[in-house]
């Protein structure tokens, strides 16, 4: 199977004597699947105590499995198309009914989109400064790494419980009800949602393809839908014909007397009618969740969100100018989530306004719902993959049907019990309310952390940096918004629930998070003495999972090996990199410390690009990180020091697969560029360095020549948001080892990663550390840097 070799059994060799000596290194015999420590390490590095949520750790993605295959487009279409949902046909009668009057419906429409502005500055600067996949799960797992796994679990227990889709169920069953002229009692309105949802979950369950092909076809009637409604709109506020409404009565410039009349300033009120706007506005930031797959991520991110925003304001302002140009306000104010229904009726007249427009309404609802109950499984499943669900083998298979069958069934009870529970009178609003009460603490704490990242972490790169006031405004609306569903309304509806229920419902998730993170990884640990790791593990169906249990439930077995490694002092210059995949070079840096990473940056790697350009002859060179290796690893973690200092790898390892070293370009460079660069000649050489003699665990190299093909094995590596892939080595006796005792700053070892030319010359090569049994006690531990780059050749396409 594939060998991973563990840190404490390590390679071991001679330390000066050539061709002398033997080493021993454990392999792993069986299919080992782990998550790195960081980007750095993914090639084979390993902590007793992991770290988890840092950007470092799992997030920096070698490859997205699915390629960057969204381009502007499309990346459009994610956006707006997860904007435009039931809120335009329902959420202005819902509003104007809780605030009484046209004036304030509109003000709050306005404000709603300067909120949702300022919020989506901030998803901005995120996503430009990390574009990665996964949207605030990444951002808040980044911001707050600590306490370990908190926030990995409130967003989890977010997602779980709050990620239903019953509100355009409730749409779906109250324009049905309409279309028919069927009474509708509370039962049948729940029974009918609750039965779109059933059949929807069904589809999905066991007929995957078919409930893809479905999901498309509703797709198409929404966006015909709602650009009918769009030039209707149009129509009647620009041209506003003199027709006359139902009952002969003229409908237009009279209902907008007193436009201020009957307004509810109450700040419960006023808030709970935000969360609705903020609720329409909900997928502004949905291209966040998958930059990874985007083609110039950064630049489309910034394009698409602002024209998404921009569109979304003008048709929703249309549209509310449409509805109080067209239908009485007395008239929307009875309707509640009507208004899209009589806007048609009067617009059109009792048949096709009545019957066929709204039933495309509930046809539009019924699309929503499948695709949101498609994503919000594979969510789920995702959940459950990462170890944070209970009965996570369960939860993650895609066994029966090769579906999400888990990750349906957690999306379906929160649903139902959402849909069921409320009076059907409130449970659209309430709905609306509990899902955006939640939401305004996770938008509090992107807020603030980006504040705080500004003055933590100001070497990050940011193409797009946010208006500090506007986030400053951003946060002090979600505290006032956290805070207003406790005032009393100043008419308060009989009958119904209590003014505060859904903030209380909200809090008792978030405090339920809370606890479920306490008992599980902080009191039920210090329980039982022991720590939380995540093993990774391989379903039946092939399905990658990890799951997060105790250290000593998970050991891999370990065989020995006996290799020979020679010291090649003296004879350094017979070893080159397309020959061996490795190269000795002498080279004096002007950088000394290597303690400060801008420094570093600004002085030491131009000079190491001059030198890689020297070596190889290449035009390009772009480095994409760098690590310094100055302790032991496993005392990384105890020692809370940067993470950029690591201890030596001693694992045999290859840094990328083929794949994954190809799919660098295009994610560091432009998309134009990278595709130009990659029909030319393209390396990834590490570039290792001594920061002072090497006496403790030096770094063996094998002859590329002596390593076969068959000998590599990829191994994928699990995170919680994406997936990655580096070679593994099996043991074979052919393989030659090489290391030179003692080197010294001025010499570097330039190390073959990846060469995409198939000609016969080294194209990788394996290597780790190794403990040497002469080595004194108290050597000093090995300091050492090394640089990665991608290097071009553009010139040379044979």
């Amino acid at each position: 199977m594939a060998p991973l070799y563990r840190e404490d059994s390590p390679l071991l060799g001679p330390s000066a004597a050539e061709a002398a000596g033997t080493a021993e290194r454990a392999s792993s015999t069986s299919s080992s699947i782990r998550k790195p420590s960081s980007e750095a390490d993914e090639a084979g590095s390993t902590t007793s105590q992991p770290e988890f949520g840092n950007i470092e750790d799992d997030v920096l993605p070698e490859e997205s499995v699915l390629g960057r295959n969204i381009d502007w487009k499309s990346a459009y279409i994610i956006a707006i198309s997860r904007v435009i949902g039931s809120g335009i046909f329902a959420v202005p009668g819902v509003i104007l009914t809780s605030v009484g009057s046209v004036g304030l419906s509109l003000s709050l429409w306005v404000l709603g989109a300067v909120v949702v502005a300022c919020g989506l500055a901030v998803s901005l600067e995120y996503g430009c400064m990390l574009p990665r996949s996964g949207g605030d799960k990444v951002y808040l797992e980044f911001t707050y790494p600590r306490p370990r796994f908190f926030a990995s679990t409130m967003i989890a227990v977010q997602a779980v419980l709050l990620g239903f889709t019953a509100s355009n169920c409730i749409i779906f069953s109250q324009y049905v009800h309409f279309v028919f002229d069927v009474e509708t009692r509370d039962f049948s309105k729940k029974a009918l949602a609750v039965g779109l949802i059933t059949v929807i979950t069904i589809i999905h369950g066991c007929w995957y393809r078919a409930g893809i092909r479905i999901q498309n076809f509703l797709g198409w009637i929404k966006v015909g839908l709602v650009l009918f409604m769009v030039l209707a709109a149009l129509y009647v506020v620009l041209f506003r014909p003199e027709q006359e409404g139902l009952g002969n009565e003229r409908v237009g410039i009279r209902d907008w007397d007193g436009l201020w009349e009957g307004s509810d300033w109450n700040l419960g009120t006023i808030a709970t009618s935000l969360f609705k706007v903020f609720y329409s506005y909900a997928g502004l930031s949905n291209l966040n969740n998958v930059m990874n797959e985007v083609k110039d991520p950064v630049r489309t991110l910034k394009s698409v969100s602002l024209t998404a925003l921009v569109t979304a304001c003008f048709l929703y302002l249309l549209a509310n100018l449409a509805y109080f140009a067209v239908v009485p306000v007395d008239e929307i104010k009875q309707s509640g989530q009507l208004v899209a229904a009589l806007f048609f009726e009067r617009t059109f007249g009792p048949n096709v306004g009545k019957r066929f427009l709204p039933l495309a309404v509930a046809l539009s609802a019924a699309g929503n719902v499948m695709v949101v109950t498609f994503a919000v499984a594979r969510l789920n499943q995702e959940i459950a993959r990462a170890g944070f669900l209970p009965y996570a083998r369960y939860l993650s298979s895609s066994k029966p049907f090769n579906a999400p069958m888990g990750g349906l069934i957690v999306h379906y009870i929160p649903s139902v019990l959402v849909i069921a529970l409320p009076p059907s009178s409130e449970v659209y609003s309430f709905i609306l309310e509990v899902e955006g009460y939640p939401g305004q603490v996770f938008a509090l704490a992107t807020s603030i952390g980006l504040i705080w990242l500004r003055y933590k972490r100001p070497e990050l790169k940011r193409p797009f940096k946010a208006w500090i006031p506007a986030v400053i405004f951003r946060s002090l609306l979600c505290l006032a918004l956290l805070a207003a569903p406790f005032f009393p309304p100043s008419h308060p509806k009989p009958g119904g629930l209590f003014y505060a229920t859904y903030a209380i419902v909200g809090v008792g998730i978030l405090v339920f998070g809370v606890v479920y993170w306490l008992v599980w990884t902080v009191i039920l640990p210090r329980l039982g003495r022991y720590r939380l790791e995540e093993k990774p593990d391989v379903l039946d169906d092939g399905t990658a999972i990890t799951v997060l249990t105790r250290p000593e439930t998970y050991e891999r077995p370990t065989s020995a090996h006996k290799v020979h490694i020679t010291d090649v002092s003296g004879r350094e210059a017979e070893f080159t990199l397309d020959g061996n995949g490795f190269q000795y070079y002498r080279h004096t840096a002007q950088e000394k410390d290597f303690a400060d990473d801008d420094h570093i940056k600004a002085v030491y790697y131009p000079e190491t690009e001059q030198l890689l350009k020297d070596v190889t002859g290449a035009s390009k060179i772009f480095i994409f990180d760098h690590t310094i290796r100055r302790n032991p690893a496993d005392q990384r973690a105890a020692a809370d020091r940067s993470r950029a200092l690591r201890g030596p790898v001693n694992r045999v390892h290859i840094d990328q697969t083929y794949s994954a070293a190809l799919s660098r370009v295009p994610h560091h460079l432009p998309a134009e560029e990278a595709a130009e660069l990659l029909k030319g000649r393209v390396q990834i050489i590490n570039v290792w360095r001594p920061i002072r003699q090497v006496l403790r665990d030096p770094l063996a190299i094998a002859d590329a020549s002596s390593v076969g093909e068959e000998e590599l094995v990829a191994i994928p590596l699990i995170y919680p948001n994406r997936r990655g892939e580096t070679f593994a080595v099996r043991h074979t006796p052919a393989h030659r080892w090489y290391y030179k005792y003692g080197l010294d700053t001025d010499e570097v070892l330039l190390i073959k990663c990846f060469d995409s030319k198939t000609d016969g010359r080294a194209r990788r090569v394996p290597h780790t550390a190794f403990a040497d049994p002469n080595t004194p006690d108290g050597t000093p531990s090995r300091q050492s840097i090394e640089i990665r780059a991608l290097v071009f050749h553009p010139d040379d396409r044979d």
